[in-house]
């Protein structure tokens, strides 16, 4: 049945039938969870068989923690865990890329939790994010006063609309344009902007990028990512300007020992005077 069931989808467990045998001494436990999901492993369907090991991971939400369950290795090997209290995530990230993405929790001390997974589910992590976003928030911050931008980038517009819609208000502070001629550190070769937005919410600063900062000119680029930072996680912040072949402007977003850093193609300077505004330290590096 655990097999004629299997695809790309994460699927929640209700039952201890449903709870993956690799997993399932662990389901008494974890069956108090608000929300109980089973990852699959990247495999394709018409390869698998009965008895196979199908299920990387287990993510279980409770009010006050997450629990990770992984099996790295299938038909074998430890289960490793990592148990997360909310109070210590400082921001969620998410990253698609086509078929693949990747679900992370950036944590208080520096480490990240990575949990890949199949895009199509992206809608069952959006309502994890949302979860676990709902225990971290903080108290709201003005929104900024400056000129929103407008932006015209199909996603980016989009994206706007959709945190208008979630959270009330969305405001772009800094909108870098795709597939602009740029370098990046390192030798320095040309090569192509992808673009990223930056947006303030009454919660949270959004960040919305095509994954790298740049691409190789004749190669096309379908990644997606977004990080969401409330803003009373972050302690610190700093704008570093363009390395030398570089392009790019850096924003470092510091949460304790955590440290984000966005290269911007755009002067960050509107983005700079919001996080000032709003009480974020700011670090001269």
């Amino acid at each position: 049945r655990e097999c004629d069931a299997f695809g790309p989808w994460i699927d929640p467990v209700r039952t201890e039938v449903e709870m993956p045998r690799r997993f399932r001494d662990w389901y008494p436990e974890l069956s108090q969870a608000q929300t109980l999901l089973k990852i699959p492993r990247d495999f394709d369907r018409a390869q698998v068989r009965p008895g196979d090991d199908l299920y990387q991971s287990i993510v279980a939400l409770f009010e006050d923690r997450i629990c990770l369950l992984r099996a790295e290795t299938p038909g074998g090997g430890e289960v490793e865990r990592r148990e997360v209290r909310f109070r210590d995530v400082v921001g969620v990230q998410s990253q698609v890329n086509l078929l693949q993405a990747t679900w992370t929790l950036l944590l208080v001390d520096g480490s990240r939790i990575a949990v890949p997974h199949s895009s199509t589910s992206h809608d069952v992590i959006d309502k994890v994010t949302a979860q676990v976003r709902a225990q971290i928030a903080g108290a709201e911050r003005p929104l900024p006063t400056a000129e929103p931008l407008h932006p015209t980038d199909h996603l980016f517009k989009n994206r706007v609309v959709q945190w208008q819609r979630t959270l009330g208000a969305a405001v772009p502070l800094l909108v870098d344009p795709r597939n602009v001629p740029c370098r990046s550190s390192g030798r320095g070769w040309l090569r192509l902007s992808t673009g990223a937005m930056i947006l303030f919410t009454p919660g949270e600063l959004v960040i919305v990028n095509r994954g790298e900062a740049t691409r190789p000119v004749f190669m096309p680029n379908y990644a997606v990512g977004t990080v969401e930072l409330p803003y009373d996680r972050l302690t610190s912040f700093s704008a570093r300007p363009p390395a030398r072949w570089s392009s790019f402007y850096e924003l470092v977003l510091r949460a304790d020992a955590q440290e984000y850093v966005q290269p911007c193609l755009s002067t960050p300077d509107a983005v700079v005077d919001q996080l000032r505004r709003i009480g974020i330290g700011e670090l001269a590096d």
